[in-house]
């Protein structure tokens, strides 16, 4: 996928998700000069990881917080939202 694919890409994820984390629910920030590592950064999260043939689509992905993007791994999607909604506030 060329690079401006990906922006357009990530665009349309971040308008559809509302600029919030799909697990926790904090308002992300872009990448910006100075801001290249923050919990809060808006990242692309895969359902389904690539690792297990996920596809790299616009259903296949959400809007995911830097915090949460690395701490679900590889753990089940619908499993660490309900982590999430029932574990301490983050």
């Amino acid at each position: 996928m060329k690079a401006a694919q990906r922006v357009k890409l990530f665009e349309t994820i971040y308008a559809r998700d509302g600029g919030h984390c799909v697990y926790c629910g904090v308002k992300t920030h872009r990448l910006a000069k100075g801001l290249s590592r923050s919990p809060g950064l808006a990242t692309l999260d895969h359902v389904v990881p690539r690792s297990q043939g996920g596809p790299l689509n616009s259903a296949n992905l959400v809007l995911a917080c830097q915090a949460c993007n690395n701490q679900r791994g590889v753990m089940d999607a619908q499993a660490f939202r309900a982590l999430k909604k029932v574990g301490p506030s983050s």
